[in-house]
């Protein structure tokens, strides 16, 4: 196929021109097939069309969406609706279309604001599909309107009383991931729930997300320094209460933000990437801040909470904690209010990720009998590549499910979210053991950047591995009849 740019749209690409280009050039990844633009009587209007990208921008933003997935759906849409050359500039809440005068016809700019986010995957699904039906023909444009509609007022999939739940299930599945006993998860299962209630209704009444983190960390450890209190031999229940606060920090650590965080900033969206970097430090230093609360309030009471893991490699351990890894991914995609099958997606590929990591923990630390490498080199090298497969899994089930890779992945790294490395430093911290707090929360941080920037290389591998979706001409994109 000929190039149908002329040379100096090509020049302005080179040069990093931010003027509006031919939407057929924009420089997104290519997530969605794209259409020829223009000279078609069926396609609609240019504001139509704006409303139309706008809408479908808001509702992948709100939903949890990353940058890049949402600006190549408004490319997306707007191509398939008629217009031809356009600009789309999204930052952390707010988007702006802008369409340039061409002949007669004025130039057209409108805008959104998005100002409450509230994960909702079922949603982001269900509009990921209608761009891909628009985008390849099975949907006419002027049938968008009522699909999206309905899509803005879809309803949560799982009532609140079951994502508390589905909370406490992934905190007692990663204590037994970690090799905690049926009483240990039984009580982080307990405990998560108390305290996830407690964080839902805070949630509900629009209390930040830092003093929410806040309160359910706080509020796990002292259930734990309660009931170690009461008896205070660990011998008579065989309870690791360590573990307990260990899961409750895995269920809270932000891992949407920091793997839509590390996208936009490797992506260049660098005003998102901003925001989205300071709300997922704040929302950890409310995890921290309670954790540390709680630890002080067992330092008082003469309370030892040590947070030592050790697990013999063995073929029974990493099948348990594979097992348990797929159920925390699951819990925590229902959380997130995915679909079942996204949420057992999530399972496949979290069990992929720890069976992967298993065998690194044996290359990089032979012997160890921690789950944890020692070093902060040997944890980012044991982690990044099961985080490579994580992303070569999730976008391949993205295309074959329809749904962005983003939902996939984010369930899927859980299991491998670095919550014993930070307890651990924190409780060294709490201990009067700077040095040894500060070695763990560097392995803790180390673990998070190798996982993002894993997962992402992952997707990006896959995207050269498998067929990129083209521009389809005019003549082979089938049509609704009027």
């Amino acid at each position: 196929m000929t190039d149908p740019i002329p040379p100096r749209w090509r020049t302005a690409l080179w040069r990093g021109e931010t003027a509006p280009i031919p939407v057929v050039r924009t420089p997104t990844r290519a997530v969605y097939p794209r259409r020829r633009p223009g000279e078609d009587a069926e396609l609609a209007a240019v504001d139509h069309g704006v409303t139309l990208a706008l809408r479908v921008g808001t509702l992948l933003l709100a939903g949890g969406a990353p940058t890049e997935d949402v600006e190549a759906a408004m490319f997306a849409v707007g191509t398939a609706v008629g217009l031809d050359t356009f600009e789309v500039d999204i930052t952390y809440g707010s988007i702006i279309i802008s369409v340039p005068p061409t002949g007669e016809r004025p130039g057209i700019t409108d805008a959104r604001v998005v100002r409450g986010r509230s994960t909702h995957f079922a949603k982001v699904a269900a509009a990921h599909r209608l761009v891909l039906d628009l985008s390849e023909g099975r949907l006419a444009p002027q049938d968008v309107e009522s699909q999206l509609d309905a899509i803005e007022h879809l309803r949560r999939p799982y009532p609140r009383w079951f994502v508390v739940l589905a909370f406490g299930a992934l905190s007692a599945a990663i204590t037994v991931q970690l090799g905690g006993n049926v009483r240990t998860a039984l009580l982080a299962f307990l405990t998560a729930s108390a305290t996830g209630l407690v964080g839902n209704r805070m949630a509900h009444r629009k209390v930040p997300v830092f003093f929410i983190n806040m309160t359910v960390a706080f509020s796990s450890v002292a259930i734990v320094v309660g009931i170690t209190a009461l008896e205070p031999d660990d011998d008579t229940w065989r309870i690791r209460t360590s573990l307990v606060i260990v899961g409750g920090i895995i269920a809270l650590l932000p891992g949407m933000s920091l793997m839509v965080a590390a996208q936009e900033a490797i992506g260049s969206f660098a005003v998102t990437a901003a925001g989205r970097i300071v709300e997922l430090t704040f929302a950890t230093i409310g995890i921290v801040s309670g954790v540390l609360l709680g630890l002080t309030l067992a330092d008082n009471r003469g309370i030892s909470l040590s947070a030592t893991v050790n697990l013999k490699a063995s073929a029974s351990v990493v099948v348990i904690a594979v097992l348990a890894a797929a159920v925390a991914a699951a819990a925590a995609a229902l959380t997130y209010q995915s679909p079942w099958r996204l949420a057992v997606v999530g399972g496949l590929v979290a069990g992929l990720g720890i069976l992967i990591y298993a065998g690194m923990e044996q290359i990089v630390a032979p012997g160890s009998e921690d789950l944890i490498a020692k070093s902060p080199g040997a944890a980012a090298a044991a982690t990044a590549v099961p985080a490579i497969a994580i992303g070569l899994a999730s976008r391949w089930f993205g295309v074959r499910l329809k749904v962005p890779p983003v939902l996939v992945t984010v369930p899927g790294i859980v299991p491998l979210l670095p919550g014993l490395a930070v307890y651990q430093g924190l409780l060294a911290l709490s201990e009067n053991d700077p040095q040894g707090g500060l070695q763990s929360l560097v392995r803790a941080v180390s673990i998070a950047i190798a996982l993002a920037a894993g997962v992402l290389l992952g997707q990006l591998l896959a995207g050269r591995l498998m067929h990129r979706p083209s521009l389809i001409p005019p003549h082979q994109i089938t049509r609704r009849a009027h």
